[in-house]
């Protein structure tokens, strides 16, 4: 097997381990030959008992009939089934005749259990994997219709009633819970009844809604599914009978019912079809409605796998439209369109098009005091916005529980004004002025004069040019949570109250990496706010290396989809999301990449550390 040792000590991650363990690994490798177009080992199959190692030929693996990767010489594939025990998720077929090496099971996971280099090779390959199969995902709607089941679908509890209430009841009942319908037990099956039912039944015919009860008006038995029925099945028999509702059912248990706007939500990923459908509202009820449907397909995205730095882009730009139309709105109220230039800015992760599951609105806004008579430019953007405010509350945005809102007069200013009060920042960077400048300096426009900001985004670095000692107040902030990894390598978690034996992943893994990067763009002129492109234009700088840039964006990358999959749980519990993560709920591999992020988290935090000569800054 001599031409097996030579050929592992020129290949990754064969050529970290000792020259004694590769003569080892040689000796207990299979060499196997597979013809052209033979299966190596078929998706779903049993889970795998060797790692495959190309040594000669091509191998190709496919996942659900598609192409997701070409192997060659040196390439190594079946460390995802290895690693997860888990059936394979792909596919694999020699390309062309091909020689591959097989190590056993038992061997692979000595040496990832005796060798971290080794182990850490594969966790990150894997993650790579897992973003490659992200990113190359296909979506049309026949397939996504015929492929998912009802049970994927967000539907929410049932509100079922009981055969004698009166009509007058039900109404109370519905407004209250906010329902368009009723499920109506009649007997040994349920029935349903619709708005459109007691309009049609008792209203239109003038019948008293104290006389009339549930199952006079109800349709029964109910047309229903089940959650494994696919949700083209749902549609076809939503179209046979002509309704807009259909039950879901376990047995004889109702679930929920599916709705054509759940339809609708599943089938709104496509940005432009919600844009139009934002951009042609009319009212706050027609924007809270779709609202709605944008918040339950970003839930869905994030259950489904979606990569977390196109969810944060996804979530920004239509919450950006939401808050444009809003403007128009908000103006036809007041009934005084604005005679100076102005700009409604976000703020924040939003600023960063950035947002989790777990949002609530930073925005600001400036305008430019050009003197008028007889027009108080302050008083009028005071008036629009608090009417603003309270038109994005009626859509469905989430107050500040900081009151960073453009309805506070400390958020809206003059453009004199803000340059006032940042100056004031830079030169008394004070723990409150620190905070403020976290949330703001990602500032981004989103409706008006965006030559009003740019302005602003000049004079911020031009004046940071002159305060040598604001960065470091900065970069401090950056340094002052550590991740949460104890001294043996174990997660360190809440030991009572509420998150009890959780942590807080974004103290300990997304603001340190958040606000570390935006210092060092402030630094070094980079204008853009979002932290992956930061992160990009820092590389290119050559502040960061190629490699540290690859890992810093895919740690973030890694914790920004941990924390949204958390929230994503929650949410689907009824719960409220946070920040927070339990290590148990996480795989054996989970647990190690993350403890692999954890250490790049570090390791960033040493580089400012450094940089900045923090030391200093020691609390």
């Amino acid at each position: 097997m001599l031409d097996a040792e030579r050929f592992l000590k020129d290949t990754p991650p064969f050529n970290l381990l000792p020259n004694k363990e590769i003569t080892r690994i040689a000796h207990n490798l299979t060499v196997k030959l597979y013809s052209k177009g033979e299966v190596i080992f078929p998706q779903g199959g049993a889970p795998l008992d060797f790692l495959y190692i190309v040594r000669k030929g091509a191998v190709v693996l496919q996942r659900d009939g598609q192409v997701i990767e070409y192997l060659h010489d040196g390439e190594l594939f079946g460390y995802v089934s290895l690693l997860s025990s888990n059936p394979p998720t792909s596919t694999a077929i020699a390309q062309e005749d091909s020689v591959l090496f097989l190590l056993p099971k038992k061997v692979f996971e000595g040496l990832t259990k005796n060798y971290p280099d080794f182990e850490h090779f594969f966790t990150k390959a894997l993650a790579s994997r897992i973003q490659k199969s992200i990113v190359g995902r296909k979506d049309t709607s026949i397939d996504r219709f015929s492929s998912v089941s009802v049970s994927q679908l967000i539907l929410r509890g049932p509100l079922a009633v009981d055969a004698d209430l009166k009509i007058s009841d039900v109404i109370k009942t519905m407004v209250a819970k906010d329902y368009t319908y009723a499920l109506v037990k009649i007997d040994d099956h349920y029935g349903i009844l619709t708005e459109r039912d007691i309009l049609k039944k008792v209203l239109a015919k003038g019948l008293s809604t104290d006389e009339v009860k549930a199952k006079d008006i109800a349709t029964h038995p109910v047309i229903s599914v089940s959650p494994q029925d696919f949700l083209i099945d749902a549609m076809l028999l939503m179209a046979k009978h002509g309704i807009r509702k259909i039950a879901v059912f376990e047995g004889n248990k109702p679930l929920g019912v599916l709705e054509d706007k759940d339809i609708i939500a599943f089938e709104s990923k496509n940005l432009v079809f919600m844009i139009k459908e934002i951009d042609k509202a009319r009212t706050t009820e027609e924007l809270s409605y779709i609202y709605k449907l944008v918040s339950e397909s970003a839930l869905e995205m994030v259950l489904n796998g979606a990569d977390p730095e196109r969810v944060g882009r996804y979530i920004s730009e239509l919450n950006d439209r939401f808050m444009k139309r809003a403007v128009y709105l908000t103006i036809q109220r007041i009934g005084q369109e604005p005679v100076v230039p102005f700009s409604i800015m976000v703020l924040g992760s939003e600023g960063r098009m950035e947002q989790s599951l777990k949002t609530d609105q930073d925005n600001a806004l400036i305008y430019e005091d050009i003197p008028m008579l007889d027009v108080d430019h302050g008083e009028y953007f005071k008036t629009f916005s608090e009417e603003y405010i309270r038109v994005l509350l009626e859509i469905g945005f989430p107050p500040c529980p900081g009151n960073v809102m453009v309805s506070n007069p400390y958020w809206r200013r003059s453009s004199e004004g803000w340059k006032k009060e940042i100056a004031s920042w830079i030169e008394k960077p004070k723990p409150e002025n620190i905070l403020s400048i976290a949330i703001f300096f990602d500032f981004r426009n989103v409706f008006g004069s965006s030559a009003l900001v740019e302005s602003l985004r000049d004079y911020v670095f031009d004046y940071i040019k002159k305060s040598k000692m604001f960065i470091p107040y900065l970069a401090a902030e950056a340094v002052k949570f550590k991740p949460p990894l104890g001294f043996f390598g174990g997660f360190v978690v809440e030991k009572s109250g509420e998150h009890k034996g959780e942590f807080d992943i974004k103290k300990g893994g997304v603001f340190p990496i958040t606000q570390g990067v935006r210092a060092l763009a402030l630094e070094y002129g980079i204008k853009k706010t979002n932290t992956f492109d930061r992160i990009r234009e820092l590389e290119g700088l050559g502040v960061l290396t190629k490699d540290y840039s690859k890992d810093l964006q895919e740690s973030y990358r890694f914790l920004s989809g941990l924390r949204m999959r958390f929230q994503a749980m929650q949410i689907k519990e009824g719960k409220e999301p946070s920040n927070y993560v339990n290590p148990e709920k996480l795989s054996r591999t989970e647990k190690s990449l993350l403890k692999d992020v954890f250490k790049v988290v570090e390791k960033f935090q040493d580089l400012l550390f450094d940089k900045y000569n923090l030391r200093y800054f020691a609390q």
